[in-house]
């Protein structure tokens, strides 16, 4: 049976991050690891897909190079276009980010079994984080539990 997560694509980096503050050890931590890897690579893709969305609303200079924008890495949007450029960023970051770890499945369940209980308090964007990611591993091993018993 394929295990799965899924997230927006704009939640993955908030998952990161969250993940990377956590005390864990043994096989948990090394769930975490795998997870992490795998919540990278897709919001990688998700930058990609971002960057290639917006390319058609960006403003080039006389050479055809994008223009930036005052803060680094960041470009000047079309005036015009600005309402079609965040209609499409929000499109996708609104689309689901599927994790597919069913080869990880007993390094996952530890991480689940670690962090379910944990023993911090979590607060604004970490509770979140938590939320989001809890959710996603109960409904991934609920079916697993129900069976053994």
């Amino acid at each position: 049976m394929t295990k799965t997560l899924a997230f927006k694509n704009k939640e993955l980096a908030a998952i990161g991050n969250f993940l990377g503050t956590l005390s864990l050890k043994n096989k948990a931590s090394r769930g975490r690891t795998k997870l992490i890897k795998l919540i990278s690579a897709k919001n990688d893709e998700y930058n990609e897909e971002r960057k290639d969305a917006l390319e058609p609303y960006i403003k080039k200079d006389e050479a055809g190079k994008d223009v930036e924008g005052s803060t680094p890495g960041s470009v000047v949007l079309i005036e015009e276009k600005q309402d079609e450029a965040t209609s499409a960023i929000k499109e996708i970051d609104e689309e689901s980010a599927v994790i597919e770890f069913t080869e990880y499945n007993e390094k996952m369940k530890a991480l689940y079994d670690a962090i379910v209980d944990y023993p911090t308090e979590f607060s604004n964007q970490d509770a979140a984080a938590y939320d989001l990611l809890m959710d996603q591993l109960e409904s991934a091993f609920e079916n697993e539990t129900e069976e053994t018993k």
